[in-house]
């Protein structure tokens, strides 16, 4: 009967891997952002010093001042900058390594060459070096934005994840909570409530009765239940209750309370316009019961007292009367009714 008892908790498993997977995700979307937008930075800064240097390599050769050190310094960059294949594919990356050799030849005739064609040359070159560094560079910014993007939702699904992560504690608590709640108001055998939750939704009954509405109470009893434990033993009368049970339940409206008293003895508040109410709940109860075949035990039958409050009367007072009712079908044959 654990059904009675447990709220579904299909949604915490779910929620607890959504969180694993979008933590681990969004941290290595971010990661790898991270990790590429330095590359990134690397690659232009290597690119502006080409660009740079071979602009000042130019103006100073064209001056007539010496600058071996600023094509050094071109050349490692030009060395470096054809190291990085993160940008492959990119046309602009293409045009500059086929360019390398054409500046290193350029700078090498230029050591031993002074005339005019020479220093032509490098201008070109120089001027290529320049245009291909600013589309080298407008594809980075490209790239980097997009990492950028790609950082932007690593947070995003890292925070939904600690999010879901901290939704799925409060759900395992509310489920826990909630647990312990339904256990402490129904009776796992049979889904009623406890008698002391009865007794308190009776009360409130009573308190909130609309205008025009009767509140009638119905109190039911098994009839020769010790004969069934002690005959067939007691997995079997957990069997009967189960069963009994199963079968007021199924009988109630939306707003009527069904509570077990104790042993196998229960009751069920009605309020209805309909002063017989409770009285027809205790026929269809009886009929319901006796109509159950429960598989090699005996015919179950219960006996039942229905009684309609009287103006002030309290829930404790109602349910005596109600039992003296009982009281007198169990006297008259059992597997009757008595009451108002």
């Amino acid at each position: 009967m654990q059904r009675f008892i447990e709220k579904p908790s299909t949604l915490l498993i779910p929620l607890i891997v959504a969180a694993a997977v979008l933590v681990a995700v969004g941290a290595g979307m971010a990661g790898f952002a991270l990790s590429r937008t330095a590359g990134n930075a690397d690659a232009v800064h290597k690119a502006n010093i080409v660009r740079g240097g071979l602009q000042r390599a130019v103006k100073l050769e064209l001056s007539g001042i010496p600058s071996q050190a600023i094509f050094a310094e071109v050349e490692t960059a030009l060395s470096e900058l054809k190291g990085l294949r993160d940008f492959s594919r990119s046309q602009s990356f293409v045009e500059l390594s086929a360019s390398i050799e054409t500046v290193r030849s350029a700078a090498a005739a230029l050591r031993s060459m002074a005339d005019e064609s020479t220093r032509t040359r490098l201008l070109v070159v120089s001027e290529d070096a320049w245009r291909i560094g600013d589309r080298f560079r407008q594809d980075v910014a490209s790239v980097a934005d997009t990492q950028r993007s790609l950082y932007l939702w690593g947070l995003i699904a890292t925070l939904l994840g600690v999010l879901l992560t901290m939704l799925a504690v409060f759900v395992s608590k509310y489920i826990v909570a909630d647990k312990v709640e339904v256990e402490a108001a129904f009776d796992p055998m049979t889904g009623a409530l406890r008698r002391d939750r009865f007794i308190e939704r009776l009360s409130d009954f009573i308190a909130v009765r609309p205008k025009g509405h009767s509140v009638g109470v119905v109190m039911l009893d098994l009839d020769r239940f010790k004969g069934i434990n002690d005959s067939f033993g007691h997995d079997a009368g957990d069997t009967v209750l189960a069963a009994v049970g199963g079968a007021l339940r199924s009988l109630l409206r939306e707003g009527d309370a069904f509570g077990r008293l104790g042993g196998e003895e229960f009751a069920v508040a009605v309020k209805s316009k309909d002063s017989r109410a409770a009285r027809l709940f205790a026929e269809r109860a009886r009929a319901a019961v006796e109509s159950l075949r429960l598989e090699r035990l005996p015919i179950i039958t219960i006996s039942a007292g229905s009684v309609i409050l009287r103006p002030g009367e309290k829930a404790g007072d109602a349910l005596k009367r109600a039992d003296s009712y009982l009281y007198a079908a169990k006297t008259a044959g059992r597997n009757r009714v008595r009451g108002d």
